[in-house]
């Protein structure tokens, strides 16, 4: 199986994404999604302490990603307000 590929890529991913990184991780995630295809077309299969170990390092992902989705969700609400202001006010 290619394990050890795959943790490294979500090991750099979730690196990047710490680092706040979000092109770098999305290029990560890919070669990451690129492996992953091509152990399932090689018929690989993880056990079960390399499937624990990648579903941490996914976490990690997760949790570093929540923050950016935090922010965005922040700022397309305070741009939703200010657009709805300057309509309200007829200043489109």
């Amino acid at each position: 199986m290619r394990a050890h590929e795959l943790a490294r890529s979500l090991g750099d991913a979730a690196r990047l994404l710490e680092g706040g990184d979000a092109g770098g991780a999305a290029a990560a995630l890919a070669l990451a999604a690129r492996t992953c295809e091509e152990a399932e077309a090689a018929g690989d299969r993880l056990g079960s302490a390399e499937l624990a170990a990648l579903q941490l390092l996914q976490a990690r992902c997760e949790a570093a990603v929540r923050p950016m989705r935090e922010e965005l969700a922040r700022a397309l609400g305070s741009a939703g307000c200010a657009r709805r202001a300057t309509t309200a006010y007829g200043n489109p």
